[in-house]
């Protein structure tokens, strides 16, 4: 299997691979080495592949990455906001009430209702797409997906992304309310040191983020949505 090297002057590649500098930078990977994992700490990856997203080779890979493209965290929050969004302020109170029994529901319900209305139309579907780009180059390091793939895997997951949002602003207040969700975690607390991540990201004139464009061109794709698995999966 080859090695994904990636240099800091090749944009479309660091572009390609940006939506993940939150996740790559929270696991202390660098940019310098293009977020490559050392060889040293191959199973520490692999066990927070496993343990975080239920990866643990290729078949496991590839049902994570088509959930992730699919559905994703979005597809409940749609859901739920949906939901809510039909009730009168009165029913809404009800059945947060009716909840309050269930701390999982409740907080996700509560989250949901915090960020209606408040998001682009894609809703969190940046946190999915920047998990989907982080598993892509987690994965090439674990020893499971090539590196051709992988960089083709994240250059469709960014193609959509610009689909979808307008701006690295827009993709990270996106971003991180998903995560926010995905956590279930209400208390800013928890939140905050991936805010100060975000913020740097978006406002140090030397991160990835403020270097290159949103709108960076990623090469031809007839179709931003469609699934890039493919029938043949992770190993097309």
């Amino acid at each position: 299997m080859g090695t994904l090297r990636i240099r800091e002057n090749d944009e479309q590649t660091m572009r390609a691979f940006a939506m993940g500098a939150v996740l790559f930078q929270m696991n202390g990977l660098l940019e310098q080495t293009g977020f490559a994992w050392p060889a040293a700490r191959k199973e520490e990856l692999r066990k927070l592949l496993a343990h975080t997203w239920s990866v643990s080779d290729e078949e496991t890979l590839e049902r994570h990455l088509n959930w992730l493209w699919e559905e994703g965290g979005q597809a409940s929050y749609s859901k739920t906001e949906s939901f809510l969004g039909a009730l009168s302020f009165r029913d809404r109170e009800h059945y947060f009430e009716r909840l309050n029994g269930n701390a999982a529901l409740y907080n996700h319900a509560r989250l949901v209702q915090m960020y209606a209305g408040k998001l682009p139309r894609a809703g969190i579907a940046a946190w999915d797409l920047g998990q989907y780009v982080f598993i892509c180059r987690t994965a090439h390091s674990a020893g499971w997906l090539e590196a051709e793939r992988a960089l083709e895997l994240a250059a469709a997951a960014s193609r959509r992304a610009q689909a979808l949002y307008g701006d690295w602003t827009q993709y990270a207040i996106a971003y991180l309310a998903g995560r926010q969700i995905w956590t279930n975690q209400p208390s800013a607390e928890a939140a905050k040191p991936y805010i100060d991540c975000v913020s740097k990201l978006l406002t140090n004139s030397r991160s990835l983020w403020r270097r290159l464009p949103w709108d960076l061109p990623l090469g031809e794709q007839a179709d931003v949505m469609r699934n890039p698995l493919g029938a043949a999966g992770v190993l097309e």
